[in-house]
């Protein structure tokens, strides 16, 4: 679970009247957006760029601030991770789209039988779709706000970003960054609670962000399509790690907890579950614990991780695992117990749970890795396309077979071999979701088009066959269409040889 909006604490969290003063400020911010928009609905270029180059300068200048408000939200947040994936990996997508978006907005041209149509042309121009609301999750409060928002910049859009309240510090800090940065008529950020979250979707937006969970995904459709509204939806998923016999090796194991101690857990392509061979459970298992004894014991790994979000994460991960004690299943913590204030959660290492317990239902987000044996990869295969399709799926193999065959017979948002994440961490590569994981994808060129409209434009040459085919219809219409449209292979390439070099001749004049 990892929602924006968990509604019954939100409720509790939300002051009303503050919640009524925030939804007025985004009334009247999107109507200040909506006039900008009208008034240069095409940025060029440039102007893009320079809105684009704004972010680095400003990420190096609050980076002391923006470490200081994620160390504060979740009680605990390595710095290096925050550099890492909250700024630098801004520093990468920003670079990408700035290299790239005057290629990006070229025209594509289509082709255009020159034997119907003459001279004429067609063409896709990729057009702004106008003011993008973008519902940011609290796992990467900066980055999902960020992250789309340069796609969407490049993409000639007005942006306005809802912050999840879970992170109230992050939120009002990336109110201020981003009033610094920008004048709101171009981006702005509008805080709030469970009524402000309720009220986002209905807005009339040219294109609406969600990320989080499913659950709230289909309020937010709802309400969205009283109007509409296109959607991105990514909403994460049971993620899982696929591991052929020849790869039950110490690096494969170190990137797997690895990867799972990112945000410890709270991360929607983290490995939810893991698949082994049957025979090599037990070493597999050992180095895991290993691992995570000789890398993250002192303090639960706080160094390298951060808190569980809030106490209520704390006791719903907790349940997850008591549930599976009294089912008499295995469970190894490998760190020591939570002591109390304390949201440096210990890593759990769950051995073969049943199908039925809640963390091999539900999406775990937090540092519990189910470790399952296998005896034959169509057993696997079948589990993985019985359930909703996850948005990271990852293979650890050095057997290409084993690999293709894994890949080619089931669906995920993305693909990672031999690594994982790492479908999602690429500034050129479409990240998103399909089906329960999610719809549409940022990033990159994929970003850029998700965010635009691709307008076809087609413009009348000379030549071709337009007064034949057009009202009011002659001889002429029923000859084409008896002769010409259901002829024969032979008839028609005749008709196309009577008309080319008029077509040609009607090419040269235009």
């Amino acid at each position: 679970m990892k929602d924006t909006d968990l509604l019954p604490e939100i409720a509790f969290a939300s002051d009303i009247m503050e919640d009524e003063a925030a939804i007025q400020e985004l009334d009247r911010v999107f109507e200040v957006q909506k006039q900008a928009f009208l008034q240069n609905p095409i940025p060029s270029a440039q102007e893009r760029i320079a809105l684009m180059e704004r972010v680095q300068p400003m990420l190096r200048k609050y980076r002391s601030k923006m470490l200081e408000a994620l160390n504060a939200d979740f009680g605990g947040h390595s710095t290096q991770q925050a550099d890492l994936i909250e700024i630098l990996g801004m520093f990468e997508r920003a670079k990408f789209n700035i290299a790239n978006v005057k290629k990006w907005m070229q025209p594509i041209a289509k082709e255009v039988n020159p034997i119907t149509y003459g001279s004429s042309k067609a063409y896709i121009q990729y057009q702004p779709k106008g003011v993008i609301g973008n519902m940011v999750a609290w796992n990467f409060p900066f980055d999902i706000a960020i992250g789309p928002m340069l796609d969407q910049l490049g993409a000639g859009n007005r942006v306005i970003i809802k912050p999840s309240d879970l992170v109230p510090a992050c939120g009002e800090l990336l109110k201020e960054m981003i009033a610094d940065t920008f004048e709101e008529n171009q981006v702005a950020v509008i805080t709030g609670g469970i009524e402000l979250a309720k009220y986002f979707p209905t807005l009339k937006w040219d294109h609406l962000v969600y990320t989080g969970n499913g659950t709230v995904a289909k309020q937010v459709m709802k309400l969205a399509a009283e109007n509409l509204v296109p959607l991105t939806l990514e909403l994460g998923g049971k993620n899982p790690v696929i591991v052929h016999e020849d790869s039950i090796t110490d690096s494969a194991v170190a990137e797997i907890a690895g990867v799972k101690a990112v945000k410890r857990g709270q991360m929607c392509v983290t490995p939810d579950y893991c698949f082994v061979p049957e025979k090599q459970l037990d070493t597999f298992v050992e180095k895991l614990v290993k691992h995570y004894q000789n890398n993250f014991a002192e303090n639960n790994g706080a160094a390298h991780c951060c808190g569980i979000i809030n106490d209520r994460h704390i006791y719903r991960l907790q349940s997850l695992i008591d549930e599976a004690i009294e089912a008499g299943v295995t469970v190894i913590q490998a760190g020591n117990d939570l002591k109390e204030g304390d949201r440096n959660m210990p890593f759990y290492i769950v051995i073969n749970p049943p199908m039925h317990l809640k963390m091999m239902q539900e999406e775990i987000f937090g540092p519990i890795l189910p470790v399952i044996s296998y005896k034959n990869i169509e057993d696997v295969i079948q589990y993985i396309n019985q359930n909703e399709k996850p948005l990271g799926l990852y293979i650890y193999a050095r057997e290409q077979r084993f690999i293709d065959k894994i890949a080619q017979n089931t669906q995920s948002g993305g693909v990672s071999v031999n690594a994982l994440a790492m479908q999602a961490a690429l500034p050129s590569m479409a990240f998103g979701g399909t089906g329960g994981s999610g719809m549409g994808v940022h990033h990159g060129e994929e970003g850029f088009r998700e965010f635009s409209n691709p307008r076809g434009h087609f413009v009348k040459g000379n030549g071709g066959i337009f007064s034949t085919i057009m009202p009011p219809y002659s001889p002429k219409t029923d000859d084409f269409i008896e002769n010409v449209g259901y002829a024969s292979l032979g008839k028609q390439a005749l008709f196309a040889l009577k008309t080319i070099p008029k077509n040609l001749w009607a090419k040269l004049f235009n």
